[in-house]
């Protein structure tokens, strides 16, 4: 079985040219046969971004890319703080949940971290 997953993993395409890090190294999981634990999910809404009014302005290009690149940074620098959060997420893995929950009663909200 080990063998089938390392060619399968060996032979399918990379997932994009530049990922790095944690999330090119995952392992591949073949649905049905090696199931994957369930993990927390991380999420963060931002500030909004004003848009009202400005119809005319966005019209022009250069402005539009301006708001573009703005949203675009605003997205990634949440994208990477949300990342470090989950590094040093002591309750990440679905066990350590299941523990902190098991010692501490299961109606109780597993800890994560301040905004």
């Amino acid at each position: 079985m080990n063998q089938i997953v390392e060619n399968t993993k060996h032979n399918a395409k990379a997932r994009t040219d530049d990922t790095g890090g944690e999330v090119a190294n995952q392992p591949l999981h073949m649905p049905g046969i090696l199931p994957k634990l369930p993990g927390r999910f991380y999420y963060l809404f931002g500030k909004p971004i004003e848009t009202e009014g400005r119809y005319q302005e966005l019209r022009e290009k250069e402005k539009a890319r301006e708001l573009y690149l703005h949203v675009k940074s605003e997205v990634e620098s949440y994208i990477a703080y949300l990342k470090e959060k989950r590094k040093s997420d002591p309750y990440r893995n679905i066990l350590a949940r299941l523990l902190y929950q098991a010692t501490h009663g299961f109606t109780s909200e597993v800890p994560t971290f301040e905004l």
